[in-house]
């Protein structure tokens, strides 16, 4: 086992416990470059070469991929080693909990009885024991940015466009939905390796016409921040950035509800669209969850899906003007500090609630603007963090003001 033989073992150790990774790949080859000794989680629909990408479910095991996707591609060139498949919620459903009719429960290392978030739980958890120092997951809600949060991670969702993403979900052609809303990004356990990978990933790739030949960090602009008020956590924030020299006003984001209702919609149309096909595919336990979320957030019609094409747009011309004038914004990844396992599944009432605690991460996912999740420290045990926004691919300004909030949390963790 070489070089790798101390983080095997801590795998095999505590994986047992907390249910991170589903599959650990064979024995990997010793690499150079800046990145080698390095190990790293994929999410189960992210592709790695010779490896199933399962989407959580049993019937997929054989559905082995012949090439990485292109942010797998870009880490194994600079030295970094793919050395698991990561758990998530089945089929990328109940995306608030890490759940697969594959791997089962994946356990939050701060609490058992709470959920660690998803829906890239997995790779959020193994970050946070060490069993990686890096994991690769997708976010088109939260889905980096809670669990990342739940966990005491960080986290960064890319702007729409950033990272090349060949096959998104496996799919060589995604549903419209997931066209617009989902990104490949990192979690890890701290914010400069987050930028690590953030420099290593970027930039324009010929297998995705979304990407953007944009330099990974800009020119310098002014130290203004705004914060979105009503969070004490991200009070707290906002005075530490005034500390460290920004000059900081309380604002209120653009049309944030309507954003956040109108994204989750979008991901309700291909579902409610073919709801019998989905459901016959699925299997029961997605069933409970779907009619849940069609109930809270119904699909949308053909009129109702072209109209949302120009109010997207106008969102994200507000946003925009916002972010003219405070080029980062502090807020909330999650006004609750915790959910429970089943959540999505007791009620539209329960599930209705947790997409009002996670609104702002939904909206901008909507906007499709960069975010990084900062853990911030602890309260009542359980980790506390905010979210920092920016402007579109410049994801170093909420690098920067990330690296002055981020308090470092190591959660103790064991096998016994």
């Amino acid at each position: 086992m070489g070089m790798f033989t101390e983080q095997l073992q801590r795998i095999e150790s505590l994986n047992s416990v907390y249910n991170a990774l589903t599959t650990v790949f064979d024995e990997p080859d010793e690499p150079t470059g800046p990145l080698a000794g390095v190990l790293f989680s994929v999410k189960a629909n992210i592709d790695v070469a010779g490896q199933a990408t399962t989407h959580g479910l049993k019937s997929l095991t054989g559905n082995v991929k012949t090439a990485d996707a292109p942010i797998v591609a870009r880490l194994r060139a600079a030295g970094a080693t793919p050395i698991a498949h990561a758990n998530m919620p089945t089929l990328n459903a109940r995306g608030m909990h890490t759940y697969s009719e594959l791997a089962g429960h994946t356990i939050n290392p701060w609490d058992a009885t709470k959920s660690p978030g998803g829906s890239s739980g997995g790779d959020a958890v193994a970050v946070a024991t060490g069993m990686v120092r890096i994991g690769i997951g997708n976010d088109g809600g939260g889905s980096l940015r809670l669990p990342g949060f739940l966990n005491g991670v960080c986290a960064l969702k890319p702007s729409y466009g950033r990272y090349p993403q060949a096959a998104t979900y496996g799919q060589q052609e995604p549903s419209f939905p997931v066209q617009v809303l989902t990104v490949e990004g990192p979690l890890a356990r701290s914010v400069a390796d987050l930028r690590l990978v953030h420099e290593l990933v970027c930039g324009w790739d010929p297998s995705d016409p979304r990407t953007v030949p944009v330099p990974a960090v800009g020119s310098p602009v002014a130290r203004i921040a705004g914060f979105v008020p009503g969070d004490p956590t991200v009070e707290e924030a906002a005075k530490r950035l005034v500390d460290a020299g920004y000059a900081v006003a309380e604002i209120s984001p653009p049309r944030v509800e309507e954003a956040s209702e109108l994204a989750m919609r979008m991901v309700a149309t291909p579902i409610a669209l073919g709801f019998d096909d989905f459901i016959a595919f699925a299997g029961e336990d997605l069933a409970v969850y779907a009619r849940n979320l069609l109930a809270v957030r119904p699909g949308l019609d053909i009129g109702e899906f072209l109209a949302l094409t120009g109010t997207r747009l106008a969102i994200q011309r507000e946003w925009a003007r916002l972010l003219d004038r405070y080029p980062v914004v502090i807020g909330p990844v999650s006004t609750t500090p915790s959910f429970e396992p089943d959540q999505d599944r007791r009620s539209p009432e329960a599930l209705a609630e947790y997409f009002e605690a996670m609104k702002l991460c939904e909206a901008t996912s909507f906007v499709g603007l960069p975010s990084v999740a900062v853990p911030t420290g602890l309260r009542d045990g359980l980790p506390t963090g905010v979210q920092v926004i920016s402007r579109m691919y410049r994801e170093d300004l909420a690098l920067d003001a990330a690296e002055v909030l981020e308090v470092q949390l190591t959660p103790s963790v064991s096998a016994g």
